[in-house]
């Protein structure tokens, strides 16, 4: 809902004009857009058309272009990309990076490193190996991970095949509920309902406007497959309240975690769907957590200072998230610590007591990166569970009730 940073308004259109493969800067549909200070123009060099590239001195700075045909760089017989680019000046070490975004079929993003020497015209030769997808964005770093900056010209960029791109995803039909939560109790990390006070953000996102009238409901929409996002905050201490909540919607997602970050020292602890509950698709979800289930992890609730959602790996999946907020409202929602668990010995080596207040019907262990380690179904509010063969190390142990679950932590010994 409400803007986070104005990110958001450019990464909101579309990264410059659309094409495919080979692209000879003949048109002006060929032009790259610059992102971090990056200003890319077209010029004419003798007479041929180039494109000129002037680095923004930042890190990361770029020139991108969404492509209208995606390319298909799963042939390993035929995804050699080959362009030409001229330094001007010559006066940086020369250290450059050429990626694919958008995967389809493959890895979400692709990426090689380059370098160059002195002023003159160099072919560049980038093999990009096996197991690859198909890419719907091409992204080029010039003076990558680094603050230099030099005037570059690029031609001539080919190889690989030129594919329909897949169908677009399915949209929200509207925007998420509205919240009801009172707003004296709610410290807010994303939504037009309460007030917004993040300092700065990270990764990539948009705002989509979900409203269809003359109104505006915003949506973080972020494609994991690229990156994930997150905002930071002026250190908070929220030990007051009792539960974080966000809505969600997606089609297509398998995978992703909301994760609350402590201050000095930084760490991060995260409630991963779908270990901690299902997906829903195509439909906006609540989700309201108990701040026990991120305290129990470890969290420090007196240092609060970021949050972010991210997945394990670039994995496929666009979810569109909003109202992301703290609140000591109960929310109407089902109290996961309605289930009393004792569990002991913690740590053990061998055997881990479990007892109830509630019959469990299944107990999950999950190991550091949230995999599911052991699984055990159960009908029972006292039982013990073999813990023998799992390696030594922290876990998180889910036990789930018909309707209700809760998350705690064991060592193994």
């Amino acid at each position: 809902m409400k803007k986070i940073t104005l990110l958001f308004i450019f990464l909101g259109i579309s990264n410059g004009f659309s094409q495919s493969f080979p692209l000879d800067f003949s048109s002006p549909s060929h032009l790259m857009t610059g992102y971090d200070g990056c200003n890319v123009t077209l010029i004419d060099d003798n007479g041929n058309m180039v494109a000129q590239v002037i680095g923004g001195g930042q890190l990361y700075d770029t020139a991108q272009l969404d492509l209208a045909e995606n390319l298909d760089l799963s042939d390993d017989g035929n995804n050699t990309i080959t362009f030409m680019i001229k330094p001007l000046n010559g006066n940086t070490t020369g250290n450059h990076l050429l990626k694919f975004e958008g995967g389809v079929g493959g890895p979400a993003t692709v990426e090689l490193p380059f370098t160059t020497t002195g002023t003159s015209w160099q072919s560049i030769t980038l093999n990009f190996g096996s197991g690859l997808g198909n890419y719907s964005k091409v992204v080029l770093f010039t003076d990558f991970n680094n603050y230099e900056t030099d005037t570059y010209w690029v031609d001539n960029f080919a190889g690989g095949t030129n594919i329909a791109p897949p169908p677009p995803l399915p949209t929200p039909s509207g925007p998420a509920p509205v919240p009801t939560a009172d707003p004296s109790t709610v410290v807010s990390m994303y939504s037009e309902s309460y007030p917004n006070t993040y300092q700065y953000s990270f990764g990539t996102a948009s705002d989509v406007d979900l409203d269809s009238g003359a109104g505006i409901n915003n949506a973080l929409k972020i494609n994991f497959a690229i990156a994930g996002f997150g905002a930071g905050y002026n250190e908070t201490d929220v030990t007051t309240a009792q539960y974080v909540h966000f809505d969600y919607w997606t089609s297509n997602a398998t995978t992703f975690g909301l994760y609350l970050i402590s201050n000095t020292p930084v760490t991060e602890y995260v409630y991963r769907l779908p270990e901690q509950e299902a997906i829903v698709l195509n439909t906006w979800k609540s989700v309201t957590i108990p701040m026990s289930y991120f305290t129990n992890l470890g969290f420090n609730a007196t240092t609060w200072f970021q949050y972010k959602f991210d997945v394990l790996a670039a994995t496929p999946g666009t979810v569109y998230f909003d109202n992301v907020y703290f609140t000591t409202s109960a929310l109407g929602t089902k109290i996961f610590e309605n289930i009393d668990v004792k569990m002991f010995p913690n740590p053990s080596s061998s055997n881990l007591n479990f007892k109830l207040n509630d019959r469990a019907n299944n107990v999950a262990f999950y190991n550091q990166l949230g995999q599911l380690i052991l699984s055990k179904n159960i009908a029972e509010n006292e039982f013990s569970i073999d813990v023998s063969e799992l390696n030594e190390g922290q876990y998180f142990v889910k036990i789930s009730s018909d309707s209700n679950s809760i998350t705690k932590i064991f060592i193994k010994k």
